[in-house]
């Protein structure tokens, strides 16, 4: 049984070697037939040893790819001839290593069965191989013929009568530009770096023995996260340009907003939070070629600008590999749509910390009521007191995020008792009370609301206010100037949230038969007044 053992796994040995020898027939007949006699060089000693390659070969040398093509890993190059590179300065590494990169693409791509390729280059350009009437054409410059095809020990050569040039894309263009410093500076400041040990090759070892990888690293911009990936080719974006001149008028003008608690990060998060509001709104999604034919636009995150044309004035256009870029002189958009936008918090949403008293909280659906139309989003918070008490008075706390340090005029929307039954004529009577950090940076809670709409001190006692019987009623609350901004991130929490809107029902139990207890709002508002 042994013997038999032993025989069986030596057939299988035999058999496996006779596989592998097969599967490197068919792959040498594979090259010699369709792609010639496949060299024992590798792709970089090929390239050296051809004398009208010369100059791209020092230019791989020069570029540092010369250790990338001569390890084992599939390759295709697309070698341009000498004369194609005579103008190159190649003293200019960076635009040495540029072209390098715009011509070699992992992978094998003979031109058998190429109709048209996009081929993802590995400076992560998109380039197109296809046939054309004449042969074959790499980004437009046609294939020698003669000289293509040439199977490597790592991969396939095609040489070409021309170079591809390096096709900028936005935020290279960013980089590049003479006049972009300030938003080149906030931008490029956020990039992060990460060598990523999985996704990289060892492909050799240094002279202390230590492993030496084709390495993968990863790129990470949180402020392109929001904005865009301008840095991706894979998608399209048209991107308006501030020069260092409407930079530095739009922060000089908008920075005041942006006023920071010292324990919140002071000036430098001022700083940052600034610059945030001034990128926020400059990138927009496809190629926009004719802005002017359009009625209105919506940026990545979010914001609607009608008739755009106006933002466009006076720039300077330039089509780049993922889209265009206006470069602009001055910042045209009104604080009100952009930076400094109203602030609308729909009532019946509780996620950020929504707080009651003395009360049940109800929300319903104004669909299919005579007010349907006029309720924002058909929905609307119910607040109905739960005790019969003079003293215990029902009350809804609403946390407001995202205020900056500016002046507000708040408001407060209510809907009517007829939504609910057409013969209840009954108003609410309400009383409001304001919380917010003062000039010192100190949370003063529940500051009561007067007949002229001022702010009390704690402890006061605010006026009563009466809402409309019969239609909705934007009710003022008061104008009230916020010394400190609080923005609302993604590490914040309720608890973080400074500016509260307090609601109050004042009617007493001897006035329900000319007021309703029960109130009904659809949702608060700040209109930042300009």
């Amino acid at each position: 049984m042994k013997k038999m053992k032993f025989s069986n796994i030596i057939l299988t040995l035999l058999l496996l070697i006779v596989t592998l020898s097969s599967c490197s027939d068919v792959w040498d007949n594979h090259y010699n037939t369709s792609l010639g006699n496949k060299s024992s060089l590798n792709l970089y000693e090929y390239i050296q040893a051809q004398s009208d390659l010369s100059v791209f070969s020092q230019m791989i040398k020069i570029s540092g790819y010369d250790t990338i093509l001569n390890k084992y890993q599939t390759y295709t190059v697309w070698a341009p001839v000498n004369s194609a590179l005579q103008n190159v300065n190649l003293s200019d590494i960076a635009t040495v290593t540029e072209i390098v990169k715009n011509h070699i693409s992992r992978f094998s791509y003979p031109t058998s069965n190429i109709s048209s390729k996009t081929i993802y280059m590995i400076d992560k350009k998109f380039l197109t191989f296809k046939r054309s009437d004449t042969g074959f054409t790499f980004g437009g410059i046609s294939l020698i013929q003669s000289k293509s095809n040439i199977a490597t020990k790592n991969g396939i050569l095609h040489v070409i009568d021309g170079f591809v040039p390096y096709s900028t894309n936005i935020f290279e263009f960013i980089g590049k530009t003479v006049g972009l410093d300030s938003l080149k500076a906030y931008l490029y400041s956020q990039n992060t770096y990460k060598f990523d040990l999985t996704a990289s090759v060892e492909i050799g070892t240094n002279s202390h023995g230590q492993a030496v990888y084709d390495s993968v690293i990863t790129f990470n911009n949180e402020v392109l996260n929001k904005i865009g990936h301008l840095y991706l080719e894979d998608s399209t974006f048209t991107a308006i340009l501030p020069n260092n001149t409407a930079w530095t008028k739009a922060y000089n003008s908008i920075k005041s907003n942006y006023n920071t608690l010292a324990k919140d990060g002071g000036v430098a998060q001022q700083r940052l939070n600034t610059q945030m509001a001034l990128v926020r709104n400059l990138v927009f999604r496809n190629i926009i070629a004719d802005p002017s034919s359009l009625d209105s636009l919506i940026t990545t995150t979010g914001t609607v600008f009608q008739k755009p044309d106006y933002l466009f004035f006076n720039t300077n256009k330039t089509e780049l590999s993922n889209g265009i870029a206006y470069v602009t002189d001055s910042i045209r958009f009104k604080a009100g749509e952009s930076w400094q936008q109203k602030i609308q918090l729909e009532a019946e949403n509780s996620s950020y910390g929504r707080s009651y008293l003395y009360a049940n909280l109800y929300v319903r659906s104004s669909l299919g009521s005579s007010l349907g139309g006029s309720v924002s989003q058909n929905k609307y918070l119910v607040i109905e007191p739960n005790t019969p008490s003079n003293i215990t008075l029902s009350t809804v706390t609403f946390p407001i995020p995202n205020t900056l340090s500016g002046k507000y005029n708040i408001y407060c929307m209510f809907v009517p008792a007829s939504i609910v039954s057409s013969t209840d004529l009954k108003p609410n009577k309400i009383k409001f009370y304001l919380s917010y950090l003062n000039n010192s940076g100190v949370q003063i809670t529940d500051a009561p609301i007067d007949q002229y709409n001022a702010v009390l001190a704690p402890g006061k006692i605010g006026y009563i206010f009466t809402t409309e019987a019969l239609k909705m009623s934007k009710m003022f609350v008061t104008q009230f100037k916020f010394p400190y901004c609080n923005l609302y991130t993604d590490k914040s929490t309720s608890s973080d949230i400074t500016v509260k809107l307090r609601v109050e029902n004042a009617v007493k139990i001897t006035e329900t038969t000319k007021f309703n207890r029960t109130m009904r709002i659809d949702y608060l508002i700040l209109e930042p007044v300009q």
